[in-house]
Protein backbone atom coordinates (compact mmCIF):
# COMPACT_ATOMS: atom_id res chain seq x y z
CA UNK A 1 0.00 0.00 0.00
CA UNK A 2 1.06 3.66 -0.73
CA UNK A 3 1.36 5.91 2.05
CA UNK A 4 -0.21 10.10 1.93
CA UNK A 5 -2.58 8.38 -1.04
CA UNK A 6 -6.52 8.82 -0.95
CA UNK A 7 -8.68 5.57 -0.78
CA UNK A 8 -11.87 4.47 -1.11
CA UNK A 9 -12.85 2.65 1.65
CA UNK A 10 -16.90 2.53 0.94
CA UNK A 11 -19.96 3.61 -1.02
CA UNK A 12 -20.94 6.61 0.52
CA UNK A 13 -24.55 5.50 0.81
CA UNK A 14 -23.43 1.94 2.97
CA UNK A 15 -22.68 4.81 5.29
CA UNK A 16 -25.51 5.16 7.45
CA UNK A 17 -26.54 6.42 11.15
CA UNK A 18 -25.28 3.07 13.22
CA UNK A 19 -21.67 2.68 12.72
CA UNK A 20 -20.19 0.81 10.58
CA UNK A 21 -17.42 -1.65 10.60
CA UNK A 22 -14.55 -1.69 8.28
CA UNK A 23 -11.35 -3.99 7.61
CA UNK A 24 -9.31 -1.91 5.42
CA UNK A 25 -5.41 -1.34 4.64
CA UNK A 26 -4.69 -4.48 6.82
CA UNK A 27 -6.66 -2.55 9.93
CA UNK A 28 -10.17 -2.56 11.72
CA UNK A 29 -11.50 0.51 11.39
CA UNK A 30 -14.82 2.13 12.73
CA UNK A 31 -16.60 4.86 10.18
CA UNK A 32 -19.59 6.86 11.59
CA UNK A 33 -21.62 10.26 11.17
CA UNK A 34 -21.35 12.92 13.76
CA UNK A 35 -23.97 15.33 14.72
CA UNK A 36 -23.99 17.07 11.37
CA UNK A 37 -23.91 14.03 9.28
CA UNK A 38 -20.18 14.07 8.22
CA UNK A 39 -18.33 10.95 8.07
CA UNK A 40 -15.77 9.64 10.57
CA UNK A 41 -13.38 7.01 9.88
CA UNK A 42 -10.84 5.79 13.36
CA UNK A 43 -9.81 2.40 14.57
CA UNK A 44 -12.36 0.44 15.28
CA UNK A 45 -10.45 -0.71 18.64
CA UNK A 46 -11.90 1.35 22.27
CA UNK A 47 -8.73 2.22 24.03
CA UNK A 48 -10.38 1.66 26.82
CA UNK A 49 -10.74 -2.35 27.29
CA UNK A 50 -10.37 -3.06 23.07
CA UNK A 51 -14.03 -3.50 21.74
CA UNK A 52 -15.31 -2.97 18.92
CA UNK A 53 -16.58 0.69 18.70
CA UNK A 54 -18.70 -0.75 15.61
CA UNK A 55 -21.02 -2.59 17.55
CA UNK A 56 -21.52 0.90 19.56
CA UNK A 57 -23.97 3.96 18.87
CA UNK A 58 -23.88 7.39 17.91
CA UNK A 59 -25.63 9.45 20.42
CA UNK A 60 -25.22 13.41 20.98
CA UNK A 61 -22.94 13.55 18.07
CA UNK A 62 -20.36 11.39 19.54
CA UNK A 63 -19.59 7.80 19.04
CA UNK A 64 -19.90 5.15 22.49
CA UNK A 65 -18.30 2.14 23.28
CA UNK A 66 -21.13 -0.54 23.52
CA UNK A 67 -19.23 -2.20 26.85
CA UNK A 68 -19.10 0.71 28.82
CA UNK A 69 -20.55 3.67 27.27
CA UNK A 70 -17.20 6.17 26.78
CA UNK A 71 -18.07 8.99 24.22
CA UNK A 72 -15.84 10.19 21.23
CA UNK A 73 -16.00 13.09 19.53
CA UNK A 74 -15.04 13.26 15.69
CA UNK A 75 -11.48 14.74 16.50
CA UNK A 76 -11.17 11.14 18.42
CA UNK A 77 -11.56 12.71 21.55
CA UNK A 78 -12.69 10.67 24.71
CA UNK A 79 -15.39 13.25 25.54
CA UNK A 80 -17.23 11.02 28.76
CA UNK A 81 -16.30 7.83 30.27
CA UNK A 82 -19.56 7.07 32.58
CA UNK A 83 -17.95 5.05 35.16
CA UNK A 84 -16.11 7.97 36.75
CA UNK A 85 -18.70 10.41 36.83
CA UNK A 86 -19.03 14.01 34.64
CA UNK A 87 -16.21 15.74 36.39
CA UNK A 88 -13.47 13.28 35.72
CA UNK A 89 -10.10 13.99 34.25
CA UNK A 90 -10.07 12.51 30.90
CA UNK A 91 -6.29 10.78 30.04
CA UNK A 92 -4.96 12.05 26.68
CA UNK A 93 -4.01 8.20 26.35
CA UNK A 94 -7.91 7.73 25.69
CA UNK A 95 -7.87 9.72 22.22
CA UNK A 96 -7.78 7.94 19.05
CA UNK A 97 -7.02 10.47 16.02
CA UNK A 98 -9.85 10.23 13.37
CA UNK A 99 -8.44 9.62 9.51
CA UNK A 100 -8.62 12.27 7.53
CA UNK A 101 -11.60 11.77 5.29
CA UNK A 102 -13.55 13.40 2.63
CA UNK A 103 -16.97 12.02 0.95
CA UNK A 104 -16.46 12.91 -3.14
CA UNK A 105 -18.34 11.47 -6.33
CA UNK A 106 -20.70 8.52 -4.53
CA UNK A 107 -17.64 7.23 -2.83
CA UNK A 108 -16.17 7.45 1.19
CA UNK A 109 -12.55 8.38 0.55
CA UNK A 110 -9.73 7.85 3.36
CA UNK A 111 -6.29 9.32 3.15
CA UNK A 112 -3.87 6.58 4.55
CA UNK A 113 -0.70 7.13 5.81
CA UNK A 114 1.35 4.76 8.30
CA UNK A 115 0.24 6.47 11.15
CA UNK A 116 -2.39 8.14 11.98
CA UNK A 117 -0.92 10.78 13.95
CA UNK A 118 1.51 11.30 10.88
CA UNK A 119 -1.23 12.82 8.80
CA UNK A 120 -0.31 15.60 6.95
CA UNK A 121 -3.09 19.04 8.06
CA UNK A 122 -6.12 19.40 6.26
CA UNK A 123 -5.25 22.23 4.33
CA UNK A 124 -2.67 20.44 2.30
CA UNK A 125 -4.18 17.26 1.55
CA UNK A 126 -3.68 16.50 -2.43
CA UNK A 127 -6.83 16.46 -4.23
CA UNK A 128 -8.82 13.13 -4.78
CA UNK A 129 -8.36 11.43 -8.21
CA UNK A 130 -11.57 11.44 -10.17
CA UNK A 131 -12.23 11.12 -13.75
CA UNK A 132 -14.01 14.44 -15.63
CA UNK A 133 -16.26 12.00 -17.62
CA UNK A 134 -17.78 10.80 -14.26
CA UNK A 135 -17.58 14.87 -12.39
CA UNK A 136 -21.28 15.52 -13.32
CA UNK A 137 -24.06 13.56 -12.14
CA UNK A 138 -25.75 10.88 -14.42
CA UNK A 139 -29.13 9.97 -15.06
CA UNK A 140 -28.31 6.59 -16.54
CA UNK A 141 -25.38 5.73 -13.64
CA UNK A 142 -25.63 2.53 -11.44
CA UNK A 143 -23.31 1.67 -8.59
CA UNK A 144 -21.91 -1.40 -6.82
CA UNK A 145 -19.32 -2.51 -4.40
CA UNK A 146 -18.14 -6.24 -4.16
CA UNK A 147 -15.08 -8.39 -2.25
CA UNK A 148 -12.32 -9.96 -4.01
CA UNK A 149 -10.12 -12.80 -2.25
CA UNK A 150 -7.31 -11.79 -4.07
CA UNK A 151 -4.14 -9.60 -3.42
CA UNK A 152 -5.05 -5.70 -4.50
CA UNK A 153 -2.31 -5.10 -6.93
CA UNK A 154 -3.52 -8.56 -8.44
CA UNK A 155 -7.17 -6.82 -8.56
CA UNK A 156 -5.65 -3.75 -10.13
CA UNK A 157 -3.65 -4.87 -12.80
CA UNK A 158 -7.07 -7.35 -14.04
CA UNK A 159 -8.30 -3.73 -14.83
CA UNK A 160 -5.71 -3.40 -17.93
CA UNK A 161 -5.97 -7.29 -19.35
CA UNK A 162 -8.26 -6.88 -22.56
CA UNK A 163 -6.66 -9.76 -24.07
CA UNK A 164 -8.22 -12.87 -21.42
CA UNK A 165 -12.03 -11.85 -22.99
CA UNK A 166 -11.92 -14.17 -26.02
CA UNK A 167 -10.74 -17.16 -23.63
CA UNK A 168 -12.88 -16.09 -20.32
CA UNK A 169 -15.53 -14.70 -22.03
CA UNK A 170 -16.06 -16.52 -24.66
CA UNK A 171 -19.58 -18.34 -23.50
CA UNK A 172 -21.17 -15.16 -23.13
CA UNK A 173 -19.24 -12.73 -25.46
CA UNK A 174 -18.73 -15.09 -28.62
CA UNK A 175 -17.30 -14.12 -31.69
CA UNK A 176 -14.30 -11.84 -30.34
CA UNK A 177 -11.04 -11.29 -31.50
CA UNK A 178 -7.79 -12.21 -29.88
CA UNK A 179 -4.89 -9.66 -30.63
CA UNK A 180 -4.74 -6.45 -29.19
CA UNK A 181 -3.43 -4.10 -32.33
CA UNK A 182 -3.05 -1.21 -32.11
CA UNK A 183 -2.07 -0.69 -28.29
CA UNK A 184 -1.07 3.00 -26.91
CA UNK A 185 -0.36 3.47 -23.62
CA UNK A 186 1.27 6.63 -22.17
CA UNK A 187 1.98 7.80 -18.74
CA UNK A 188 2.17 11.48 -17.51
CA UNK A 189 2.66 12.18 -13.71
CA UNK A 190 0.39 9.36 -11.38
CA UNK A 191 -1.98 8.89 -14.20
CA UNK A 192 -2.15 5.99 -17.57
CA UNK A 193 -3.15 6.28 -20.39
CA UNK A 194 -4.27 3.50 -22.33
CA UNK A 195 -5.98 3.30 -25.95
CA UNK A 196 -6.26 0.09 -28.23
CA UNK A 197 -8.45 -2.42 -30.00
CA UNK A 198 -9.08 -6.59 -29.46
CA UNK A 199 -9.55 -7.71 -33.23
CA UNK A 200 -9.67 -10.24 -35.36
CA UNK A 201 -6.22 -11.51 -37.12
CA UNK A 202 -6.74 -9.98 -40.95
CA UNK A 203 -9.25 -7.08 -39.75
CA UNK A 204 -9.04 -3.80 -39.25
CA UNK A 205 -11.84 -3.08 -36.70
CA UNK A 206 -12.26 -4.54 -33.77
CA UNK A 207 -13.83 -3.88 -29.74
CA UNK A 208 -12.27 -0.73 -29.40
CA UNK A 209 -10.87 -0.05 -25.74
CA UNK A 210 -9.77 2.96 -23.66
CA UNK A 211 -7.92 2.35 -19.65
CA UNK A 212 -7.31 5.02 -17.63
CA UNK A 213 -5.49 4.93 -13.93
CA UNK A 214 -5.16 7.34 -11.67
CA UNK A 215 -2.99 6.44 -8.98
CA UNK A 216 -3.43 4.59 -6.80
CA UNK A 217 -6.04 2.76 -7.49
CA UNK A 218 -8.36 4.20 -9.67
CA UNK A 219 -9.43 2.86 -12.55
CA UNK A 220 -11.28 4.08 -16.07
CA UNK A 221 -13.20 1.84 -18.58
CA UNK A 222 -14.62 2.76 -21.53
CA UNK A 223 -16.16 -0.24 -24.42
CA UNK A 224 -18.06 1.33 -27.25
CA UNK A 225 -20.84 3.33 -25.46
CA UNK A 226 -20.34 1.83 -21.79
CA UNK A 227 -17.79 2.84 -19.07
CA UNK A 228 -17.57 2.38 -15.87
CA UNK A 229 -14.75 3.00 -12.84
CA UNK A 230 -13.47 0.77 -10.33
CA UNK A 231 -12.28 1.99 -7.20
CA UNK A 232 -9.88 -0.57 -5.56
CA UNK A 233 -9.25 -0.46 -1.67
CA UNK A 234 -7.04 -2.58 0.20
CA UNK A 235 -8.95 -5.14 2.83
CA UNK A 236 -5.44 -6.97 3.40
CA UNK A 237 -2.95 -8.46 1.46
CA UNK A 238 -5.12 -11.50 0.45
CA UNK A 239 -7.97 -9.14 -0.06
CA UNK A 240 -9.44 -6.36 -1.90
CA UNK A 241 -13.10 -4.00 -2.18
CA UNK A 242 -14.09 -3.16 -5.39
CA UNK A 243 -16.33 -0.19 -5.90
CA UNK A 244 -17.74 -0.03 -9.67
CA UNK A 245 -19.84 2.91 -11.01
CA UNK A 246 -21.16 2.80 -14.80
CA UNK A 247 -22.48 4.79 -16.94
CA UNK A 248 -23.52 4.51 -21.01
CA UNK A 249 -24.46 6.74 -23.15
CA UNK A 250 -26.89 5.10 -25.56
CA UNK A 251 -30.03 5.66 -23.92
CA UNK A 252 -30.58 9.22 -22.23
CA UNK A 253 -34.21 8.31 -20.53
CA UNK A 254 -33.98 8.86 -16.77
CA UNK A 255 -35.60 5.25 -16.04
CA UNK A 256 -34.54 3.25 -19.19
CA UNK A 257 -31.37 4.24 -19.58
CA UNK A 258 -30.57 3.67 -15.70
CA UNK A 259 -31.72 0.02 -16.29
CA UNK A 260 -29.67 -0.35 -19.33
CA UNK A 261 -27.26 0.56 -16.89
CA UNK A 262 -28.11 -1.85 -14.20
CA UNK A 263 -28.73 -4.58 -17.02
CA UNK A 264 -24.72 -4.08 -18.24
CA UNK A 265 -23.39 -3.61 -14.65
CA UNK A 266 -25.20 -7.35 -13.41
CA UNK A 267 -23.50 -8.98 -16.42
CA UNK A 268 -20.02 -7.32 -16.13
CA UNK A 269 -19.98 -6.77 -12.68
CA UNK A 270 -21.71 -9.69 -11.05
CA UNK A 271 -21.18 -12.51 -13.91
CA UNK A 272 -18.08 -12.03 -15.88
CA UNK A 273 -16.28 -10.52 -13.23
CA UNK A 274 -17.29 -12.34 -10.41
CA UNK A 275 -18.08 -15.65 -11.76
CA UNK A 276 -15.45 -15.61 -14.74
CA UNK A 277 -12.74 -14.01 -13.89
CA UNK A 278 -12.26 -14.26 -10.21
CA UNK A 279 -12.26 -17.72 -10.61
CA UNK A 280 -8.93 -17.47 -13.21
CA UNK A 281 -7.63 -14.83 -10.70
CA UNK A 282 -7.58 -16.77 -7.97
CA UNK A 283 -5.50 -19.38 -9.37
CA UNK A 284 -2.56 -17.04 -10.19
CA UNK A 285 0.77 -17.84 -8.60
CA UNK A 286 2.26 -16.44 -6.74
CA UNK A 287 -1.11 -14.80 -5.42
CA UNK A 288 0.95 -11.42 -5.52
CA UNK A 289 2.76 -10.38 -8.25
CA UNK A 290 6.37 -11.71 -8.07
CA UNK A 291 8.30 -9.87 -10.82
CA UNK A 292 11.11 -12.37 -11.02
CA UNK A 293 8.62 -15.26 -12.57
CA UNK A 294 6.47 -13.10 -14.38
CA UNK A 295 7.34 -12.79 -17.97
CA UNK A 296 5.38 -9.82 -19.43
CA UNK A 297 4.24 -9.41 -23.42
CA UNK A 298 3.54 -6.37 -25.31
CA UNK A 299 -0.50 -6.62 -25.01
CA UNK A 300 0.54 -6.47 -21.08
CA UNK A 301 1.56 -3.01 -21.50
CA UNK A 302 -1.00 -1.06 -19.29
CA UNK A 303 0.09 -3.97 -16.61
CA UNK A 304 3.96 -2.86 -17.16
CA UNK A 305 3.02 0.78 -17.13
CA UNK A 306 1.31 0.62 -13.71
CA UNK A 307 4.10 -1.83 -11.83
CA UNK A 308 6.41 0.78 -13.13
CA UNK A 309 4.56 3.64 -11.71
CA UNK A 310 3.73 2.06 -8.55
CA UNK A 311 7.07 0.83 -8.07
CA UNK A 312 8.48 4.30 -7.92
CA UNK A 313 5.24 5.70 -5.70
CA UNK A 314 6.69 3.54 -3.29
CA UNK A 315 10.27 4.02 -3.47
CA UNK A 316 9.17 7.93 -3.41
CA UNK A 317 7.44 6.89 0.44
CA UNK A 318 10.35 5.16 1.31
CA UNK A 319 9.64 1.46 1.07
CA UNK A 320 12.01 -0.96 -0.82
CA UNK A 321 10.72 -2.87 -3.49
CA UNK A 322 11.78 -5.28 -6.17
CA UNK A 323 12.13 -3.36 -9.30
CA UNK A 324 9.73 -3.71 -12.44
CA UNK A 325 10.86 -5.77 -15.62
Amino acid sequence: MISNQWYPICLSHELRRRPLGLARMGRRLVAWRDGDGRAVVMDERCPHRGAARSDGRVRDGQLECPWHGFRFDAEGACRRIPCEGPDAKISAGLSTPAYPTREANGLLWLFWCAEVSEAVPAGSLPEIPWFEEFREPSRSEASAAIDWPMNYVRSIESNFDVHHFPFVHGSVLPGMGERIDPLEVEVEGTSIRTRGQLRRQGRERGLAFEIDFEAPSLTRLAFQGFSFIVADCPVDEHNTRRHAIYRQSWLDVPLLGRFLTWSFMMLDWKWLQNRQDLKIALGQRPAAPDLAVEHLVHADAGTAAYRKLRHDLLRKAGVEVQKPQ
